[in-house]
């Protein structure tokens, strides 16, 4: 005996993917939102008002924002973020090992899950193409 067929409708099958496409752009705005709402200045007061000149960068990086604001692509305010943006700081990348634990808890949780899903369909359609397996002792 086989298992019946079941055919997802194209209607489905277009709920399914919008489904996804909605939870991934929240899953987007969300990440954005909380990132942009707990981010500090980011040592942007280092260099605010300061002339590339008096960056703290190599004489190359000097020249070559010289350049840029030359040709109007930045402004000194522009080139001074993005110095203090770049500037190494300990605090720059914080990993909460709780968090850490959690993300990786919940990848292997799915992986399992998705694991166990496709074996078990894998394990009916070769039940169906070549029927069950009888074992005889």
């Amino acid at each position: 005996m086989t298992a019946p067929r079941v055919r997802q409708s194209g209607r489905s099958q277009f709920a399914d993917a919008l489904v996804i496409l909605v939870l991934l752009f929240v899953t987007m705005f969300v990440t954005t939102w909380i990132v942009e709402s707990t981010a500090d200045d980011g040592g942007a007061g280092v260099t605010n008002g300061k002339s590339i000149e008096q960056l703290p960068i190599s004489p190359a990086e000097r020249e070559q924002y010289q350049s840029m604001v030359d040709e109007g692509m930045v402004d000194e305010e522009t080139a001074g973020q993005q110095v203090a943006d770049n500037a190494p700081a300990s605090d720059k990348y914080p990993i909460n090992p709780w968090v850490l634990l959690g993300t990786a808890l919940l990848l292997v949780g799915y992986l399992g899950f998705v694991y166990r899903m496709s074996f078990k369909e894998y394990r009916d359609v070769i039940e169906e193409k070549f029927g069950r397996k009888d074992v005889q002792s």
